[in-house]
């Protein structure tokens, strides 16, 4: 039997994007379980920005990064433990003390392990909602894939800065934060043109913290167009328009998954059995044979920190990764929306090449901790 729950609160303070999406299942089944309550989410402002609008979320807490304060997470949380009693607190974020602290709190009912035991072949959101249900917290009705929530304003600013294009739609998302987690230019250029020469695909490449990307649409020519940085859910708004998202394993990989938008995501160093998206979604493990490899946690490969693959066969092992397999997984879901003729995504906006929209501003210089509702 559930417990008599009426107020709950999620901490998620990883610091990457696709931490926040590992964690929406969870946060979302939490929602699902106890619609009595009051639900609310501690997390940083890149991530709390893609969940601003979900309305199974109450209140999110968003923290501004400060790299020279390194107790900025548990002082935020120490934070809205004053300003607010739980009666559930669950929590991914273990350091610092963070789960003595959430033990030692007033909380009837603390979760603070999300990350424990886990099985090499399970991916890690459907852990993190395995160990809720042994809890006892939620029922297997109450889980779900992760679902991210657009504003139709969103997607109507989206389709205007696209303008009249070919369909389908691919987004192709080179950046990967990391050197050693990133597949070649050369490869997403050869799989581009390969998309507009077979079906006819408007190619777009998202500008993130990787100034290749612009030298991608450059060589792959023809209506490839650069979007241009901005907003998360921005990205996202794109993403939900796409017909498919081909990307290295990072955070706009989740989201796109979690709009329910096809994707190919690229693997490295990390597994894809354990991080990757849940079908139909495709994962592509680069050498997955590799001796080096440490499933449960990939941080400790050498390649890792180092930036270099430890063997002489390539310098990352997403090399093993060709664009012919790309293409091939790529197929399925291309092939019945191809088409020779262009057709407008919108009847307003502009083609142009370069996509802009609105810059993404991070503070950083104290601590901030802004919440909003999110039923919009």
């Amino acid at each position: 039997m559930k417990p008599d729950v009426q107020s709950i609160l999620f901490i998620e303070l990883l610091g990457g994007i696709g931490d926040v999406s590992i964690a929406l299942p969870a946060i979302q089944a939490l929602g699902r379980a106890y619609p009595q309550a009051k639900l609310t989410v501690l997390t940083f402002a890149s991530g709390g920005e893609l969940i601003q609008s979900d309305p199974l979320i109450h209140e999110v807490v968003c923290l501004k990064p400060q790299p020279d304060a390194p107790h900025l997470a548990r002082s935020a949380i120490e934070a809205v433990l004053r300003r607010q009693s739980f009666d559930l607190i669950v929590s991914d974020t273990n350091y610092d003390g963070i789960d003595t602290l959430l033990q030692q709190s007033s909380a009837p009912r603390v979760v603070t392990n999300l990350w424990r035991s886990p099985p090499p072949n399970q991916k890690v959101g459907d852990r993190f909602l395995q160990i809720l249900q042994a809890e006892g917290l939620i029922t297997p009705a109450d889980s779900a894939p992760a679902q991210l929530h657009l504003l139709p304003a969103e997607q109507c600013h989206v389709q205007q800065q696209l303008g009249a294009i070919a369909q389908p739609l691919v987004v192709l998302y080179p950046d990967a934060g990391m050197a050693i987690k990133r597949w070649s230019t050369a490869n997403f250029v050869r799989v581009g043109q390969a998309l507009q020469q077979q079906y006819n695909a408007t190619i777009v490449v998202p500008i993130g913290s990787d100034p290749e990307s612009a030298q991608i649409v450059e060589a792959i020519g023809g209506t490839a167009k650069v979007w241009a940085p901005g907003t998360l859910r921005s990205l996202a708004a794109l993403m939900a328009t796409a017909a498919l998202v081909i990307a290295a394993d990072t955070g706009p990989a989740r989201i796109a998954a979690a709009l329910q938008t096809p994707t190919i995501t690229l693997f490295g160093p990390s597994w894809h059995e354990r991080y990757g998206q849940p079908a139909p979604h495709i994962n592509l493990q680069g050498y997955p044979d590799c001796p080096e490899r440490q499933i449960n946690n990939f941080t400790t490969q050498r390649c890792w920190y180092s930036g270099e693959c430890p063997f002489d066969r390539w310098h990352t092992c997403l090399e093993d990764i060709s664009p012919a397999e790309v293409l091939a997984a790529a197929a399925p879901f291309l092939q019945p929306l191809a088409s020779s003729v262009k057709r407008p995504t919108s009847e307003l906006g502009h083609s142009s090449l370069e996509l802009g929209v609105s810059s993404l501003e991070l503070g950083t210089s104290s601590l901030e901790l802004n919440s909003s509702t999110s039923n919009l």
